[in-house]
């Protein structure tokens, strides 16, 4: 590796460390700007590429059409939306494994069947008040925002039936977005399963804390990317040094500092997952 690269690894572990002590982690408890005066990153030609995380879910009801669309009015590269099966094969857009947090009803997503599913009124979130009919969208509904907009989907597959996967390459194919959208998991086996239906779409590991073994899997697997949490990049350092190395692209995930934003930028992280930054057009 050359010693430049090495030098900025060092000191972007340095930073990551010092500003923990000094606790800037607490998170904001608010929607900032990103600054355009003097910051870390100024030596970049180009701001990270952001993704709604969950859609603008600072300000609205996570993973729900309101929080999807305030995410394309508000200008970011793309939108995280996470998808599980029913127990009939739907496409349904929720985070948890079990629907208890987000709505009015309990039990696990996958037991559930599609027609069940949408009776549930989701009832948590920011900005809930301000609704009385959200229910949980389907994979079609969220991708209608970006079928004819610039947005990017960033389609997080949480849980499914493998057997479905086939469909949900056939929807992005009938929505155009197969050369558009992202493919992201924690599930290798997902990923890979995916990557054998379709070879060109952009894909990413998530990985709390990622191994070279990880970025061996990611090579493998059709150049996939890696993205990782940057809270724990000072345990994982080496590992996302190699990713970087052997060329792969990197995100971070869920950044809502300004400051470590710009310590992503650094290392080279092209791509930032955040709940509270708004772009720098906006």
């Amino acid at each position: 590796m050359k010693k430049k690269s090495i030098i900025k690894i060092i000191i972007s572990v340095v930073l990551l460390l010092a500003l923990t002590v000094v606790g800037i982690m607490v998170p904001h408890m608010f929607i900032e700007k990103i600054s355009s005066k003097v910051s870390v990153s100024m030596h970049t030609d180009k701001a990270p590429l952001l993704v709604a995380h969950r859609g603008l879910s600072g300000l609205y009801p996570q993973n729900t059409l309101p929080a999807f669309e305030a995410a394309k009015e508000h200008g970011y590269f793309g939108y995280e939306l996470d998808i599980h099966t029913t127990k009939d094969g739907e496409w349904v857009v929720i985070h948890n494994d079990t629907v208890d947090t987000m709505t009015n009803g309990e039990g696990e997503v996958a037991e559930f069947t599609f027609e069940e599913i949408r009776k549930l009124k989701i009832d948590s979130g920011n900005g809930i008040e301000n609704y009385n009919d959200l229910i949980v969208p389907t994979l079609r509904e969220s991708l209608e925002i970006a079928k004819d907009s610039e947005i990017v989907p960033v389609i997080e597959i949480k849980n499914c039936d493998v057997k479905y996967l086939p469909e949900l390459k056939e929807i992005l194919e009938e929505y155009s977005l197969s050369e558009k959208a992202v493919i992201i998991s924690f599930n290798k086996d997902f990923l890979s399963k995916y990557r054998e239906l379709d070879k060109e779409i952009e894909m990413f590991l998530l990985s709390s804390t990622p191994t070279k073994d990880d970025v061996d899997w990611c090579i493998e697997n059709g150049n996939t990317g890696l993205n990782f949490n940057y809270f724990n990049f000072y345990k994982s350092h080496k590992a996302v040094s190699y990713a970087k190395q052997k060329d792969l692209r990197l995100a971070a995930w869920t950044v809502d500092n300004t400051v470590y934003m710009d310590v992503m930028v650094l290392i080279g992280v092209e791509i930032i997952t955040t709940n509270k930054i708004l772009p720098q057009n906006d």
